[in-house]
């Protein structure tokens, strides 16, 4: 067992760069961002996302794309007053249009476009009426899903979860849950009785559950999860005999603070829409147990023991894995 998982604080292996202080911008991860019945064709809405803005737009095609939030000619947001316009997105204030690739496409006063004048575009995707953006240059790992959903079969519902407080922390904060058994146990009333952790690769973990729910809900809970990232998981496992699917994942904003997002999957026929609203009312109630204690916690010294070891590992992770700013992703626009 290392030093970190005996008495020291979560930090880089060079000493510095504690765990409470991993500097600016988010990690690089897939984040949803918003239900896709949000963004019908020809709708814009704004996201913040770490330590900066994005757009998201349905064209005429029925393709959802995300880009930076601001103009490059003075800097306005084109998801005030922006106009989808066949593929493109048009700033209010000039009438600059944007396209595919992010590039500007027109400039209606006649000028020729400037080399410069490009929109990072992020990779998107919609999955389950989700649709989730990658924080980065290029993603990192494939977003998790449910190859094996079939929908005659199966139902899904997907959902943010009201918040009962802004929640001031980052999502690796939340998913570090997932590894404390204890906390499930003590302030959930979730009896973890086995649980085996294995890491995949740098992006991804699995582990497996088998628990007691108690109050929380009838009948126990095996579970097979595997952790993507810094703030999602996509879980596979039964609910008192029904089969229980769901995907849980946060998006950060410094100045909106975390959200989150589920999706809830079960298998068709009686009973499928009762069994969501549980599963939907347990899950909302679990993750705001939990804000006023993250809320007001300190991190800049933690003193963590033997039980701790699973969640020991994914905080050292959490310092080595990569993450990037708005401002480095718009300069990249600029320079490709």
């Amino acid at each position: 067992m290392d030093s970190l998982e005996k008495t020291g604080p979560a930090e880089s292996p060079s000493g510095r760069n504690p765990i409470f202080d991993l500097g600016p911008g988010a990690h690089e991860c897939w984040y949803p961002v918003a239900l896709s019945s949000s963004v019908p064709t020809g709708k814009v809405i704004g996201r913040e996302i770490g330590d900066g803005r994005i757009i998201v737009y349905r064209g005429e095609d029925g393709a959802v794309r995300a880009m930076s939030a601001y103009c490059k000619h003075m800097g306005a947001d084109l998801s005030v007053g922006g106009e989808v316009q066949g593929n493109n997105i048009r700033c209010p204030f000039h009438h600059w249009a944007y396209g595919d690739g992010g590039q500007c496409k027109n400039i209606p006063a006649g000028d020729q476009i400037p080399r410069r004048a490009n929109l990072f575009q992020f990779a998107s995707r919609e999955q389950f009426g989700l649709i989730w953006v990658f924080f980065g240059k290029t993603p990192l790992y494939d977003i998790q899903t449910f190859d094996d959903f079939d929908e005659e079969k199966h139902v899904a519902r997907s959902y943010e979860i009201e918040l009962s407080d802004k929640l001031d922390c980052e999502p690796w904060i939340f998913t570090t849950n997932v590894f404390d058994i204890a906390h499930l146990r003590f302030l959930h009333g979730i009896n973890i009785v086995n649980s085996d952790v294995e890491e995949i690769d740098t992006y991804r973990r699995r582990m497996s559950w088998v628990a007691d729910m108690g109050a929380k809900a009838a009948g126990g809970l095996r579970m097979d999860i595997d952790v993507y990232g810094m703030n999602s998981l996509r879980t596979k496992g039964d609910q008192g005999g029904r089969l229980k699917w769901y995907i849980a994942g946060s998006v950060p904003s410094v100045r909106e603070g975390t959200k989150f997002f589920l999706t809830i999957v079960t298998t068709n026929g009686p009973g499928a829409e009762e069994f969501l609203d549980r599963q939907a009312a347990m899950h909302t109630q679990i993750i705001n147990e939990d804000i006023p204690i993250l809320n007001n916690m300190r991190l800049d010294e933690l003193l963590l023991v033997p039980s701790d070891r699973a969640m020991t590992r994914f905080m050292r992770s959490v310092v080595k894995y990569p993450r990037v700013t708005m401002k480095a992703l718009e300069r990249s626009a600029r320079l490709d």
